[in-house]
């Protein structure tokens, strides 16, 4: 172990010469206390300074050479730099044990030495416990679990633990029996802590059962919040919406009280749907003439589109004769065209689901719609794509002698 008694072996002497140069005892009592402080402090600060040199020179040296990134995330926690702070601790408690002091002042600054040396402790393990956040944080594949709830949780029982040591070591008792009188007062602790405790329990779920993690995107009409999650902590979930505004959800409400939408399956599959119907006016839907469907099958793709029809329904396409129920009507043709479109769309995944479909009949006509899958989940290039498609859709929709609905318009 180090020797940092600094005033052993010339104390004496050195007090003896103060007597002889202050005839005054007192004075020179005082004039030996002031030196002697003088004298710690310096080497206090001299030991401070070089300790925290040698140490963020190793560690600067070993992230590198190794590259380690626990050692960064210590170092950028000053977790070196508490460590150092031991040392102007131990000089004034090794070399005050020197001076001439009173039972009283003894025991202050024995309680100063001990309260010091516990927050001291606590910075050091806050400090290990907020790199391993930042570890954790760091990993992709950790994002799933995100376990900064559980150590807030352990920093906050490290500063109860801290302030009852703190608290044991002025009031002279055991940490133990302070402990055994908190428990008449739990209710009250509960209390306090109700917000916490119930965090952590919707933390460890939203965690054990990968409901929620850092990167997902998540809407939650209730809180008007769609965006992208950026911090799950102890009692909130930090969600940065879509128009850069930033939103705090209590982390309880998520798994006890409010539905949420997880989208994070979505992107891990790579596609988006796209569902959303065009309103065809009915006056416009007829059954098809052997004109009519000659004239649509000039149009490109409609001539593979009834041939898939032909199949499908394992029946020849007619134009409406004597009986118009045995026809096609336009309607039918435009639904063939827009499966074989959707089919050949770049940007639509056609090996998944590509529906098209009839809604129930409103009073605005009747609703088409469009079920199918953007091959990205970004937004401009899904939009772009689903744009396309029903631009294309309602230009083309003339063609077939439909009309799409507008409010206000009549035929």
């Amino acid at each position: 172990m180090i020797n940092l008694t600094l005033l052993s072996g010339w104390n004496a002497p050195y007090k003896l010469w103060l007597s002889d140069f202050i005839q005054s005892e007192s004075q020179a009592d005082a004039a030996y206390v002031a030196s002697a402080f003088l004298l710690c402090l310096l080497a206090s600060i001299l030991l401070y300074r070089v300790g925290k040199w040698v140490t963020y020179k190793l560690s600067s040296l070993l992230i590198k050479k190794k590259n380690s990134k626990i050692v960064a995330s210590l170092k950028a926690n000053r977790f070196f730099s508490y460590l150092c702070y031991y040392f102007p601790l131990l000089v004034f408690r090794y070399n005050f044990d020197l001076l001439p002091r009173s039972e009283r002042l003894s025991k202050i600054l024995g309680s100063i030495y001990h309260i010091a040396g516990v927050l001291l402790l606590v910075l050091l393990v806050n400090a290990i416990l907020n790199t391993i956040v930042d570890l954790n944080r760091r990993k992709e594949v950790k994002r799933s679990k995100p376990i900064r709830g559980l150590v807030q949780f352990g920093q906050i029982i490290l500063y109860f633990f801290g302030l009852i040591f703190c608290v044991a070591i002025v009031m002279d008792k055991s940490p133990l029996a302070l402990l055994a009188g908190l428990g008449a007062a739990s209710a009250l602790v509960m209390l306090i802590f109700k917000d916490s405790i119930t965090g952590l329990v919707a933390g460890a779920q939203l965690s054990f059962n990968h409901m929620l993690q850092i990167g997902d995107w998540i809407s939650l009409p209730t809180y008007d919040v769609d965006g992208e999650i950026v911090d799950i902590t102890l009692t909130s979930v930090k969600v940065r919406n879509w128009d850069k505004s930033v939103s705090t959800v209590p982390t309880y409400s998520l798994v006890v009280s409010d539905s949420v939408k997880n989208w994070r399956h979505m992107k891990e599959a790579g596609v988006r749907r796209i569902s959303r119907p065009i309103i065809i006016d009915v006056n416009t839907i007829g059954f098809c003439t052997p004109e009519m469907l000659a004239r649509y099958r000039s149009i490109p793709n409609v001539d593979d589109a009834l041939k898939a029809f032909e199949a499908v329904n394992d029946s020849p396409i007619k134009a409406s004769g004597a009986l118009p129920q045995d026809g096609i009507t336009n309607l039918g043709v435009f639904r063939a065209y827009i499966y074989r479109y959707l089919s050949r769309k770049r940007g639509v995944r056609a090996d998944l689901d590509v529906v098209v479909k009839q809604r129930e009949l409103s009073v605005n006509g009747l609703p088409l719609e469009i079920y199918c899958f953007a091959n990205t989940t970004d937004t401009k290039p899904f939009e772009a794509i689903q744009s396309d498609i029903f631009e294309h859709l309602i230009a083309i929709a003339p063609a077939f002698d439909l009309k799409v609905f507008q409010l206000g318009i009549r035929n």
